[in-house]
């Protein structure tokens, strides 16, 4: 995939990579501290810290970013759990505050599943705060069979790949 338009206002979704460092600084810089919070569960600093965003552009699976007038508005990326006895891909996205609630999350959590799904995942994990109510019901509303586990503040919700895309789709 090259790029996807979203919607009719030039929305681009497209895979991330070096040249996204500056611009993804450039979201996560503007977002709230509580976004912030929600999505590392950790203070990250403004501006973030290179090696981070770095990490985010590179992660050891793949990672999109969403842009609306070439502005960095989203970020999607799955990665490889170490150590997990089949084979899983860990979901994490970021969206900024105005694009919230308008499906771009869910369609960027899509385009990375397929393409961890493409590279071997039979499963994903989604890493939750207990805290997070928006991310909450979106996960609950679209795999309500995923199994939660409790980690301290977070719930780890493991969703079979054939569950993942019966429920989006």
């Amino acid at each position: 995939m090259n790029q996807t338009q979203v919607g009719p206002q030039q929305l681009v979704l497209r895979r991330a990579g070096d040249p996204d460092v500056e611009s993804l600084a450039g979201m996560l810089d503007g977002m709230p501290d509580f976004s912030l919070y929600m999505r590392f569960q950790t203070a990250i600093g403004k501006p973030p810290r290179p090696a981070l965003v770095q990490q985010l552009v590179c992660p050891n699976g793949a990672a999109w970013v969403a842009e609306r007038d070439r502005e960095v508005v989203g970020h999607a990326m799955w990665a490889w759990v170490k150590g997990a006895t089949v084979p899983t891909a860990e979901l994490a996205l970021i969206v900024a505050v105005p694009e919230q609630r308008r499906g771009l999350g869910v369609r960027m959590l899509t385009e990375a599943a397929r393409d961890a799904l493409a590279s071997g995942a039979a499963q994903f994990v989604v890493m939750v705060s207990a805290m997070n109510d928006k991310v909450l019901r979106m996960v609950r509303r679209r795999w309500p069979t995923a199994a939660a586990e409790r980690d301290g503040a977070l719930l780890n919700f493991t969703i079979p790949a054939a569950d993942f895309f019966a429920s989006v789709n």
